[in-house]
């Protein structure tokens, strides 16, 4: 009887326990309210990410256009330069095994202005150096009494100089040597006066503030980080390579951390931790003779577990044959230099052959015509001959009758005598021919 009540407790206790591990858990809510142009991270954690398991962020339903990236089973947003666009409810959800679980739920709100009473709003930023990058500096009031506005920048201590200012209802004057970009204010409205930075260069690192008449209205400390591969370009499978990723400077405890992407997920591959006392603001990993497919890498830097900035780098490994001539390369050329070479001596010997024809033909034709000229001519210089002798008779060996000639000549002189003279000639041909010739 105690056995069978303690084999029905067990049962019901592990029941109860499988049914707490499928049931949703009730997710967490968390509030922030940011000025405008602030960088927002949102961070929400699980106890343990299956392969097949995905976090998602979505914004009141749909999925963030922003930055994502899954790493150590948490999953991280960048809503960069948030404004009012940004305000609303944010959820976090576990997709695991066909079910979907909201893990966190998190309200942002942005303010309308910079400036709250005596509270100065500091914003820490951190943008990739590249040229398709940029950063919008926004300073926002709802104060109308101010006639005067300006931005500064702040590259070292007390060097402090002016980018562009304004007056109230006039155009923006520009000064500085950065160039406002094409989002920028051209006019202030006594609501905003942006700075639009584009693209975003490594040493446009420092400290930019918004000031009125006698007021720092807003301060933005932008980081700039910069990545690089060498060798550059393309490189061999088996070469190696050096990934760099360097931080501009820092103001805050920073850690830098190389990713290796993995489908949607970064896996450690290095890290560092910078302070402001810690001088060298890189770090370098060494990749060495990769046979795999081309590699997707991210440089990311956080603080205080906060993902503040991500830097692509994407490895294109290419052949040894296609990147650098080889034997075998070069015995391919000159087999196809020598099938080339060949086609075109076929080619060549053809039609040698066919204007050595023409040519056969063309001197058969020439001496056939020379010898029929010749003949002509040798048969017209023949007649001639016999009318200049005077023999106009034909031959005996054509016909065996009697032919019969006469020929007058008129004498030179006047007055000559005038004769007349008959032959007979008889010719062993048995023909008999008769010529007479009168002279006057």
């Amino acid at each position: 009887m105690y056995f069978t009540i303690l084999i029905l407790m067990f049962l019901s206790g592990f029941c109860y326990s499988s049914q707490l591990v499928y049931l949703p858990r009730q997710a967490v809510k968390t509030k922030d309210e940011v000025s405008p142009g602030s960088d927002v991270c949102l961070r929400c954690d699980v106890s343990l990410l299956s392969e097949f398991s995905t976090l998602q962020w979505t914004k009141e339903g749909k999925p963030t256009s922003n930055t994502t990236l899954i790493y150590n089973n948490s999953a991280y947003i960048i809503l960069h330069t948030a404004d009012e666009h940004n305000t609303g409810e944010y959820y976090c959800r576990l997709n695991k095994d066909g079910k979907i679980q909201t893990i966190t739920n998190h309200t942002l709100t942005v303010k309308t202005h910079s400036y709250n009473g005596n509270v100065k709003t500091n914003k820490s930023i951190y943008r990739e150096s590249s040229s398709k990058r940029d950063v919008s500096l926004i300073c926002k009031t709802n104060n109308n009494n101010y006639d005067s506005w300006r931005w500064t920048w702040e590259k070292r201590p007390n060097s402090q100089i002016d980018l562009i200012t304004v007056k109230k209802g006039g155009k923006v004057e520009v000064k500085g040597p950065i160039k406002p970009g094409r989002f920028s204010s051209t006019t202030y409205n006594s609501q905003a006066f942006t700075f639009h930075i584009s693209p975003v260069l490594y040493n446009y690192s420092g400290t930019y503030r918004c000031i009125t008449e006698t007021t720092i209205y807003t301060t933005t400390i932008l980081h700039t980080i910069r990545v690089s591969v060498e060798p550059p370009g393309g490189v061999l499978r088996s070469q190696s390579v050096l990934l760099t990723c360097e931080l501009s400077e820092v103001t805050e405890s920073v850690t830098l951390v190389w990713l290796r992407m993995e489908r949607k997920r970064g896996v450690l591959e290095k890290q560092n931790r910078i302070t402001e006392k810690n001088n060298k603001l890189q770090l370098r990993v060494n990749l060495s003779s990769f046979k795999t497919e081309p590699l997707h890498w991210q440089c990311a830097v956080f603080t205080e577990n906060q993902l503040r900035a991500l830097a692509p780098v994407i490895l294109n490994f290419t052949s040894e044959i296609t990147n650098a001539p080889t034997i075998s390369t070069k015995i391919i050329t000159v087999s196809n230099q020598r099938s080339t070479d060949n086609v075109t001596a076929t080619n060549q010997d053809t039609e040698d052959s066919g204007l050595k024809m023409v040519i056969i033909v063309f001197c058969a034709v020439t001496v056939s015509v020379l010898i029929l000229l010749s003949l002509l001519v040798f048969k017209c210089l023949k007649n001639t001959v016999d009318v200049d002798t005077g023999s106009g008779f034909k031959s005996q060996d054509d016909d065996d009758n009697i032919h019969y000639a006469s020929v007058t000549v008129a004498a030179s002189n006047q007055g000559a005598d005038r004769c007349h003279a008959s032959s007979e000639v008889l010719d062993n041909n048995a023909g008999v021919i008769y010529s007479a010739i009168k002279v006057q």
